[in-house]
């Protein structure tokens, strides 16, 4: 890779980028076991809270980007949604009686994370606007994906730690912390942004109602904020998906209409992206909710004296991102060498099987733990880095199948839609999937066992749920084994 190529500014973009993975993941490995053992919320509560947060997050860089687009530019936006996420964690190193701080907190990280999401990926893009740099693209945003998955990497290990040792405040304070460092880095690039989009301050200067738009995009987002904080506190997050989902739902029959016969062929395949992405995710996200409680509740994870914290295992997902990354490119180099093409279908199996797989581990592992309540966490970690190679069959493979299909032109629209299925949708079903572990046993060693037995029969339903939709998939593929695009 020949990074001389690369714009001066991509340095300061990776670094704030690798922070918010920091920020976001050392947090999210800390919240289930905060409300379950500092907050004592029951099982129940904790999962859907938990579920209605990670959906959130996906929802709000659709609103984010928009206003990118037509007020803020790339620039500010990442600048205003980091203050924000800053914000949030500090707000959550504050405990209240009634739990408001959490809402509060929770709320401005959301609406953070809206405004740099995708936003923060599109600064990115704005650095190539020479054709000597346009080569160094795909290179550039590699580079970020490796950077983002090494933030997420160390922020449980290090933000776990922080708990144990010194208490929850000091774990969420330091995700605060590295979001703010990520933010100090990249303001001092600053210079280096001086071609991309400028604020639109004739739009935001603009009044309607005689008042200037600057003045409602700042009271709505503070209305947003409160807002989140009622639909957090009650749980409605579940209505607001089903709006979203049924004006996309809306948005793909109009497609169809518009569509011919090739590009209805190209949607339907679309179609099953969605459907196998948002199952892979909605049973993969179980690593944070009832995969870190039955943890925390049945594995046994001291070494030598030494305890490891729960939240440590939330670094086994980017870990094998990063080293499996790096084998899965090596393959497809040596394929492509010997002009041998993996069909995408292929590809999208393959993660299903190694989903399969590591369920398979973690259902052993839960069924060891019934005989006396705890159980060791090799199985589990195995289990646990299969599923975090799987990622790589899934949604890099079919996001470009996506672009690559294009139907009716609607490549950002459907890809979009996708990451709506994959992110908030599968998010959510995974809290609903959650619940089911849930259990308001105290400790003990009865209850350990009890509690075993809850969440193997769980995992257990997901393993037999996993080869079905992996035999689906295979049959799928056979069916489809002359469309070369598929």
């Amino acid at each position: 890779m020949n990074t001389i190529k690369q714009p001066k500014g991509i340095f300061h973009i990776i670094a704030i980028q690798m922070w918010e993975f920091f920020s976001y993941y050392g947090m999210r490995s800390l919240l289930i076991l905060f409300l379950t053992e500092k907050l004592l919320m029951s099982d129940q509560h904790a999962y859907a809270l938990y579920g209605a947060y990670t959906s959130l997050v996906y929802v709000t860089p659709i609103i984010g980007g928009y206003l990118a687009d037509k007020y803020l530019g790339n620039y500010w936006s990442v600048i205003l949604g980091s203050l924000l996420m800053v914000g949030g964690h500090f707000v959550l190193s504050f405990p209240s009686s009634d739990h408001t701080t959490l809402y509060i907190a929770l709320s401005l990280i959301i609406c953070g994370y809206g405004f740099f999401k995708t936003n923060s990926s599109c600064l990115l893009g704005e650095l190539y606007q020479t054709k000597e740099q346009e080569h160094g693209r795909e290179a550039g945003f590699s580079i970020s994906y490796i950077g983002g998955n090494i933030g997420s990497m160390i922020s449980p290990i290090l933000c776990g730690f922080a708990a144990m040792k010194w208490g929850w405040h000091v774990g969420f304070s330091l995700a605060g912390i590295g979001m703010l460092i990520g933010l100090c880095i990249f303001m001092t690039g600053r210079k280096n942004f001086s071609h991309v989009s400028k604020p639109n301050l004739p739009a935001l200067q603009k009044k309607s109602a005689g008042i200037p738009h600057w003045s409602l995009l700042l009271a709505s987002l503070v209305m947003a904020a409160v807002g989140l904080v009622f639909v957090l506190k009650n749980l409605w997050a579940g209505y607001i998906l089903l709006v979203i989902c049924l004006m996309s739902l809306g948005h793909i029959i109009n497609l169809y209409r518009k569509s011919d016969e090739e590009d209805r062929q190209k949607l339907n395949s679309i179609m099953y992206f969605m459907l196998f992405g948002t199952v892979f995710w909605a049973f993969d996200q179980q690593g944070g909710s009832s995969i870190s409680l039955f943890i925390e509740r049945n594995i046994d994870t001291d070494i030598g004296g030494f305890t490891i914290p729960t939240a440590f295992f939330q670094s086994i997902n980017p870990i094998a991102v990063i080293v499996g990354g790096a084998a899965v490119a090596w393959l497809w180099k040596v394929l492509d060498s010997k002009s041998i093409s993996v069909r995408t279908l292929t590809k999208l199996n393959i993660g299903l099987l190694l989903l399969t797989a590591g369920f398979s581990l973690i259902t052993l592992s839960s069924k060891l733990a019934m005989a006396s309540g705890q159980t060791t966490f090799v199985w589990l970690l195995i289990g646990l880095l299969c599923i975090g190679v799987a990622e790589l069959f899934i949604d890099p493979v079919a996001l470009a199948a996506i672009t690559r299909l294009n139907p009716h032109g609607a490549t950002g629209t459907l890809a979009g839609i996708y990451m709506l299925a994959g992110g908030s949708v599968a998010n959510y079903l995974a809290a609903d999937i959650a619940q089911f572990t849930s259990t308001d046993e105290n400790a003990g060693t009865l209850d350990l066992i009890v509690s075993a037995t809850q969440y193997h029969h769980v995992f257990q339903s997901i393993l037999f749920v996993t080869i079905g939709v992996f035999v689906l998939g295979l049959l799928v593929d056979f069916k489809h084994r002359k469309q070369a695009t598929i």
